[in-house]
């Protein structure tokens, strides 16, 4: 994935949903969702033709409500943990902009992610084994290819 495109999607907030979609997609009722947005909880687009649409923030907000309320938190205290956690998640965009370089799967196995230009050491690779769930990090200062084989000998590393 080029470094414009991991971009685009971290900085994309044009996606809209129909409030069907939302509540497919996050398991809330459409009369539940109406609710939130009447409370402020959440807003639409406000399109004209009285069809609501919700942008991708909305959708992740909804969601994390949603996850709170399965935990067992009020209806307020949920919104509250939401807004906390977006405020976080725009935090970690924000620092992942500048410094994903690169993003590779290998094998369909391990996920790569290639962050660079930080002030003090380039060439950070966070490696994810797939299947195992384990997950590694590398200090890299030349670009190297990565393979198969090299994977192997960090994961190696990281279990000593």
């Amino acid at each position: 994935m080029k470094n414009d495109t991991v971009k685009q999607l971290l900085e994309s907030d044009d996606l809209l949903v129909g409030i069907s979609e939302l509540s497919k997609v996050t398991g809330v009722s459409p009369r539940q969702i109406r609710y939130w947005e009447q409370k402020g909880y959440i807003e639409s687009t406000g399109e004209k033709n009285g069809n609501r649409k919700f942008k991708l923030p909305m959708v992740i907000k909804v969601e994390i409500i949603k996850h709170f309320l399965d935990e067992g938190y009020t209806l307020t205290a949920a919104v509250e943990k939401a807004q906390k956690r977006q405020k976080n998640i725009h935090q970690a965009k924000l620092l992942l902009r500048g410094i994903v370089k690169e993003i590779q799967q290998i094998d369909d196995q391990y996920t790569v992610i290639h962050l660079d230009d930080f002030s003090n050491k380039d060439g950070f690779y966070l490696i994810r084994d797939n299947k195992t769930n384990q997950t590694t990090y590398q200090i890299i200062e030349e670009k190297t290819e990565i393979t198969i084989d090299l994977i192997g000998k960090w994961f190696e590393i990281s279990e000593k």
